[in-house]
């Protein structure tokens, strides 16, 4: 309500700016200023326009409610609109007891001029509104515009209200319209009634609104009491119906819970229902595959420990024939050791190196260990080969203990002596080095052998390059694919290995390899193995 009556004053508001602002109204105005009635065809045009001009303004405010006319100085009157509950004889009677109320100096707001009562000649009562306008050229007077808002206005906004008792005051304290039991100050409230105030912006009104507590409380009673006539049903009857679904839900995941915890002690063969198409089956069915799933796994963890357990045995008995055929050897050279044949007991002492490394295939060695492990390889390969090689390892310190796989590099010094020196050269030499470049190992071995063609070496390092493990099986040297996995199985994919061509005129093999950050090669004495 408060909102209803704010927006009439934003209406008011813009009739008087209309007034005063738009420059073809002030030209109306002062033709309008002087005349004393309709004597003439221009008075008729003028009284025409401004009467225009109020169509136009209640047009854009929408409020039929509201009587305004203009009054210039000579008392001629121009109302907006003729007829309705106040007629233009009791216009002039109103406006004659106003237009004291005026102050004319005032030109820039609105003047609120009080209520004028209801006339002896059935006239409705009316609260009016005024605004001075005057020409800005010369502040002269051009007209006064009175604004009437009716008593049955305010009545049929307050008609809206059922209950309790509302009355509209100025900021004087002056009633407007409503109940004058309602007093304008709080404190002279009676104490049994509720009070509630709202002030109107831009007229500095208040809209006082009182109703008995009894009645406030007698509703918000009567609604709680309906409310709960309402509420405690269905509660009534949704409590019933909660408890009646959770029995049927918790009956058959009972049913589950208890068949996980016999399948949990040991019966492998409990299974749940399956029937129907809500949830509790689909988890039924899902728990039963899980369930078989759970049953082939444990068949297949009972099969390979089996095999398992079979293979350990084999093991077992296959160490048996190692160990015979070691100290069987070493019975040899102990022999050979009395007859004085060192040549031959030498090559025994090699055979037996290998054939150890060979049983322990699966333990880290270092790369010192290596070097060692290959001088005893190149000594039986000499024998069998029946060649004198050259076999020189230079190692740098720093790179003595690093970790390798066993037997790494042995498939690359046996790819010389088939290939490199299949046959006989001059003066066979191969050569091992080491160096440590920042966080990487590089492994040089280079032989003097035959060496192989650009276009072939070409071909080998591409096979080399490559990264995916099925192009492999089609490469014919599978020592060396053998080594390349084995590095990058060990160190990662940055390990790398390439063939080239060196001073001697044969193959040089470059192995390079990534050493981790906390992997801290131990540090010997340097020397030449």
């Amino acid at each position: 309500m408060s909102k209803d009556i704010a927006k009439m004053i934003d209406d008011l508001t813009y009739a008087s700016n209309f007034f005063v602002q738009d420059a073809n109204v002030r030209k109306e105005l002062r033709n309008f200023t002087a005349a004393k009635g309709i004597t003439n065809y221009a008075d008729l045009t003028t009284y025409q326009q401004i009467k225009d001009f109020f169509s136009l303004v209640i047009a854009k405010t929408m409020n039929t409610d509201i009587l305004m006319f203009l009054v210039n100085n000579e008392g001629f009157i121009i109302q907006s609109f003729d007829g309705g509950d106040i007629s233009p004889e009791q216009v002039r009677q109103h406006w004659s007891i106003v237009k004291d109320r005026v102050d004319y100096e005032q030109r820039s707001r609105l003047q609120w001029l009080g209520t004028v009562a209801a006339g002896p000649d059935g006239g409705k009562s009316a609260y009016y509104v005024s605004r001075v306008l005057r020409d800005p050229t010369d502040n002269g007077l051009l007209a006064t515009l009175y604004i009437s808002i009716p008593h049955a206005y305010f009545a049929k906004l307050f008609d809206q209200i059922q209950t309790g008792k509302l009355a509209l005051y100025d900021a004087d304290g002056t009633l407007i319209a409503g109940d004058d039991t309602v007093f304008f100050e709080s404190r002279h409230a009676e104490p049994q009634n509720v009070r509630n105030e709202m002030a109107i912006e831009k007229s500095g009104w208040k809209l006082v609104y009182e109703t008995p507590r009894k009645e406030v409380t007698g509703e918000i009673s009567r609604t709680f009491y309906i409310s709960l006539l309402l509420v405690v049903p269905f509660f009534l009857l949704f409590f019933l119906i909660s408890i009646l679904m959770a029995r049927r839900l918790h009956s058959p995941i009972r049913k589950l819970q208890l068949g996980v915890k016999q399948f949990g002690n040991g019966n492998r063969t409990i299974r749940f229902q399956e029937d129907g198409k809500d949830e509790i089956a689909e988890l039924g069915r899902t728990l039963n595959t899980m369930l078989e799933q759970i049953n082939r796994l444990i068949a297949d963890i009972e099969h390979e420990q089996e095999q398992k357990r079979v293979m350990e045995l084999q093991a077992l008995f296959s160490q048996i024939r190692p160990h015979f055929l070691l100290n069987t050897l070493n019975s040899i050279k102990c022999n050979l050791i009395l007859y004085d044949d060192e040549f031959h007991s030498q090559k025994i002492d090699s055979l037996m190196s290998l054939l150890r490394a060979y049983m322990k295939f699966n333990e880290p060695s270092t790369l010192k260990s290596e070097c060692r492990l290959l001088a005893h390889y190149v000594d039986i390969m000499q024998m069998r080969s029946d060649i004198e090689l050259d076999f020189r390892v230079r190692l740098a310190p720093e790179t003595e203990g690093v970790d390798l796989p066993k037997l790494l590099l042995q498939p690359v010094v046996e790819n010389a002596f088939v290939h490199g020196f299949a046959e006989q050269a001059e003066r066979p030499r191969i050569e091992l080095e080491s160096e440590l470049l920042g966080d990487k190992l590089r492994i040089r071995i280079a032989d003097n052998g035959a060496g192989c063609g650009d276009e072939r070496l070409a071909e080998m390092n591409a096979w080399l390059s490559r990264t995916d493990e099925q192009t492999f099986g089609s490469y014919k040297r599978v020592g060396l694919i053998n080594v390349l996995q084995r590095l990058r199985i060990t160190y990662g994919s940055q390990a790398s290995m390439q063939l080239l061509r060196n001073e001697y005129e044969g193959v040089t093999v470059m192995m390079v390899i990534p050493l981790g950050s906390g992997l801290e090669p131990s540090i010997s004495g340097k020397g030449e193995l």
